[in-house]
């Protein structure tokens, strides 16, 4: 498992590394002090599994760094790291395609617990985040069969095809075919954004508040 680390203080790595280190005892670090590295990082190791990014960093913010990298490699995870714990940051940061956005007051456990959930497929958000709805709150909520809920939340967990399909004992074609309707349903392009919506929209729990 490869990893970049890209926050601009030497001491705050150096503590993030032995954090990530507990995730996998062959997992290799790669660090960066600025935005600018972080892209140049991830352009050079087309082979990183997930990407944990500063927020506020120096020669193009984290968010910028983001961008650029999954205008690349879009299928590449990145998780927001930051201080900052506004709602409004976090909706951000999750409408421009991070995978989770993990406040850097989270304990160890939680960071490790968070970045499994996303590197399994899943979306991991900062206990307590809700984000504001506009209007009546039922107005968008998508119309799902109770079958198609139970495979949402399996999806939610980072759960696979196969293993959504083992523990609903139904075929794995079946689930292809939910998967594909939650997808439609909640406007979206894929499992990870279906997810995110159905947790933004107070259809399913965060799946975060399991860590908390």
């Amino acid at each position: 498992m490869k990893i970049l680390l890209a926050d601009d203080h030497k001491l705050v790595r150096a503590g993030l590394v032995l954090v990530l280190k507990q995730m996998n005892e062959d997992v290799e670090l790669l660090e960066a002090g600025s935005g600018r590295e972080a892209i140049e990082v991830a352009s050079v190791n087309p082979d990183i599994d997930l990407v944990l990014m500063d927020l506020d960093l120096p020669e193009g913010n984290g968010l910028e760094a983001m961008k650029s990298i999954n205008s690349k490699n879009a299928a590449l995870p990145v998780v927001i790291l930051s201080a900052l714990e506004d709602q409004s940051m976090v909706s951000r940061a999750m409408a421009l395609g991070a995978r989770g956005f993990i406040p850097k007051s989270a304990s160890g456990e939680v960071m490790v617990n968070s970045l499994r959930l996303v590197l399994s497929g899943g979306v991991c958000l900062p206990p307590g985040y809700c984000e504001p709805q506009h209007g009546d709150p039922n107005h968008n909520l998508p119309n799902l069969t109770q079958r198609q809920m139970e495979v949402l939340r399996l999806m939610a967990k980072g759960s696979s095809n196969k293993e959504i399909a083992r523990d609903l004992d139904i075929s794995e074609n079946t689930v292809r075919v939910h998967i594909s309707a939650v997808i439609g349903a909640l406007d979206a392009t894929n499992r990870t954004e279906a997810a995110y919506s159905a947790m933004r929209l107070g259809i399913i729990p965060r799946v975060i508040a399991s860590f908390s």
